[in-house]
């Protein structure tokens, strides 16, 4: 209480000529820069952003190398054939993915039974709920 009363003893002092208008010009300067500020900030996170992109690009096609399926890609254009009668026979070092395979053999030569193949797998056209996958 005693502060409130000491600051109503105290005689009021007037302003510096010209206090007003460079508190205003100080506050519109300020606003300025901050604006400035956030514009270049912008302006460079987004050139930070394009040039990830670009080193990304270029990453992609000059350090990493695609790699064609064997015997698919035409060589000299380095492009796919359209169609199965422009390729090339494949070379030596190529495996088949595919093998086909005689299970009566396999079954007779391992047994002395008849040869019969079980597949025990339940098919039905209904979905059984109990069944969780």
């Amino acid at each position: 209480m005693d502060e409130a009363n000491l600051l109503k003893k105290l005689d009021r002092v007037q302003a510096p000529p010209g206090f007003e208008q460079k508190v205003m010009a100080q506050l519109s300067l300020r606003k300025r820069t901050e604006r400035e500020r956030r514009r270049v900030f912008g302006l460079s996170l987004a050139g930070a952003f394009a040039s990830f992109l670009a080193v990304l690009v270029l990453v992609n096609v000059f350090v990493l190398q695609k790699k064609t399926p064997l015997g698919l890609a035409d060589n000299e254009r380095g492009s796919y054939p359209i169609s199965g009668v422009g390729l090339k026979p494949m070379s030596s070092q190529t495996i088949p993915v595919i093998e086909t395979l005689d299970y009566a053999t396999e079954i007779r030569s391992k047994s002395s039974e008849p040869g019969v193949i079980y597949l025990l797998e339940h098919v039905t056209d209904t979905a059984i709920r109990e069944i969780k996958y």
